[in-house]
């Protein structure tokens, strides 16, 4: 399943250079009683490789899953943080995928075409990409703003 996101996932059942039980801990790290998933029953089940999202089942909605983005504060977090940038069933995960690929591939034609600075040596843009955050899981709606992880601390 998680292998329909591309090449960017690494899914948790596979071996990677990174300590996949620090991925679980710093969530249980990072959620505070504000925070809208504390308490809820998370598994994560994959992490992108280029940055800190995971991508987490709800064991107690088992068709409900999120993408959230970890700061590795090692604290707990204040505010919006770990954002959630999407949520939904599974067809709203890849959609959100779907968007992040769409945006890529636009910043990457017109960076070819001279309309953009190229990506640096650190592999980060020019300038920052946005996509809409997904959240479609209508039980239990997350608030929305244009993008949730901007009001993270560790990004202003």
């Amino acid at each position: 399943m998680v292998s329909r996101l591309g090449d960017d996932w690494c899914d948790m059942s596979e071996g990677c250079d990174l300590d996949h039980t620090a991925l679980s801990r710093e969530l249980k790290t990072e959620l505070h009683p504000a925070h809208p998933f504390f308490g809820a029953s998370l598994e994560v089940i994959a992490h992108r490789q280029t940055n800190d999202d995971v991508l987490c089942h709800h064991l107690d909605t088992p068709a409900r899953y999120s993408v959230l983005h970890l700061t590795w504060s090692g604290r707990e977090e204040i505010r919006d943080c770990p954002t959630i940038d999407a949520d939904g069933e599974w067809p709203h995960i890849v959609a959100y995928e779907n968007g992040i690929d769409a945006a890529l591939s636009t910043a990457d034609a017109i960076e070819q075409d001279g309309r953009r600075a190229p990506m640096g040596p650190a592999g980060t843009t020019s300038r920052p990409l946005g996509t809409k955050a997904v959240h479609a899981w209508p039980e239990d709606p997350i608030p929305q703003g244009p993008c949730w992880r901007k009001s993270c601390p560790h990004e202003e």
